[in-house]
């Protein structure tokens, strides 16, 4: 995947350029998918059932109230990106029409491309760079740039790309703290400041061809938010019978993440972009009996209650863990699960400082009534100290 990057950075840098153009043909872009704006990719490899399963530095933004349960401090560093399976071909079709013929021709075959992917979606996460440190009860992290791209082709004035592009920049605090005297209990805030670009618009397939400055920031929307998520994890007393014990969740979660939901302020007179939303996650994790190295487990997520696209198959998560670990320094895990009714999977290593993640998922990006499933791949790497 990494040495495909440079080609889509092209893409994406093409259709965020045209996606700027303010035209008689453009209108408000199609969206029925539910955007996270951060995604751990241990959590993806299980579905991203992760609210009551998180543990590590992703706890600032699943589920504040897990950094009450740390007991050492974190340092992390890491790059990711992620792709769909079909969004590098459409780099190389693109480049292919523009690279000879009269625009007449370009535009012709420009449009027989678009016709011939009707229906399908194209995802791009470009590599995300961030940092966290995290202590018992508290984490900070910077994340410096996160872009999403999530772009469909439908009939409407003419074939038409829908583009919906978001470029973040995040910085959040989080406090977590036992409120039961046996710690079973704990609450967890994160307070956070988005600044977002973002960029929502269909465009004509011809508009694809020929353009060479064609800016206009009138499209692009930028805003800053400030605001908070509030966590709570709670671990039931389990009965003393083994078998009962595995019918019992050993976590169950709770979180309201953007509990003010004030939207974005506009920045540089520009539109302020679509408000994130109030939204609910509730999650369980259920520990299985342990095998030598193995500490397996089964998890289960109900996520983005009340958010605009959000359906009971959108919202499900379904997921098996299986971490292990041979020393403090070398350990890891596999994961697999159902993400949005999807198959998703993965693993993870930690070796000394360096970490490797991989994590493929489907996510339902059509309607009610015409489900689709989009495809990623997401590679990660880190240092952890």
């Amino acid at each position: 995947m990494i040495k495909n990057i440079p080609r889509l950075l092209r893409l994406v840098g093409t259709i965020a350029l045209i996606s700027t153009i303010q035209k008689a043909v453009a209108s408000s872009s199609l969206d029925f998918s539910i955007q996270q704006p951060y995604i751990s990719s241990q959590a993806m490899t299980i579905g991203n059932a992760y609210s009551a399963v998180v543990r590590d530095y992703s706890a600032i933004f699943y589920n504040p109230a897990a950094l009450a349960r740390r007991e050492d401090g974190n340092l992390h560093f890491w790059t990711r990106g992620a792709v769909d399976s079909g969004i590098l071909d459409l780099v190389d079709d693109i480049k292919n029409i523009n690279s000879d013929g009269t625009k007449s021709e370009q535009i012709d075959r420009m449009i027989n491309l678009a016709e011939s992917k009707y229906g399908e979606h194209f995802f791009a996460r470009l590599p995300t760079l961030g940092g966290s440190w995290v202590r018992p009860k508290w984490g900070v992290t910077f994340i410096l740039a996160d872009f999403s791209m999530d772009s469909s082709l439908h009939q409407q004035l003419g074939p038409m790309f829908n583009v919906n592009a978001n470029l973040d920049t995040t910085v959040a605090f989080a406090y977590a703290n036992n409120i039961s005297e046996d710690h079973s209990l704990s609450a967890g805030i994160t307070l956070k400041a988005i600044h977002r670009f973002f960029i929502g618009e269909a465009i004509s397939a011809a508009d694809l061809v020929g353009e060479t400055n064609p800016f206009n920031q009138k499209v692009i929307k930028e805003g800053l938010t400030v605001d908070a998520d509030i966590g709570f994890l709670y671990n039931p007393k389990q009965p003393e019978d083994s078998i009962l014990s595995v019918l019992s969740p050993s976590s169950l979660a709770f979180v309201v993440r953007n509990v003010g939901d004030y939207g974005f302020i506009e920045l540089a007179d520009k539109d302020a972009p679509p408000p994130l939303g109030r939204r609910f996650d509730f999650g369980s994790k259920w520990n299985l009996p342990g095998l030598s190295v193995f500490k397996p487990y089964l998890s289960c997520d109900i996520r983005d209650i009340s958010h605009k696209n959000w359906t009971l198959k959108k919202g499900l998560h379904l997921g098996f863990g299986l971490p292990w670990e041979m020393a403090s320094w070398w350990k890891g895990y596999w994961g697999v699960g159902l993400n949005q009714g999807y198959l998703s999977g993965g693993v993870g290593a930690l070796l000394g400082w360096f970490q490797i993640d991989f994590a493929t998922w489907g996510e339902e990006v059509g309607t009610t009534g015409a489900p689709k499933e989009s495809r990623r791949y997401m590679l990660e790497l880190s240092i952890d100290i």
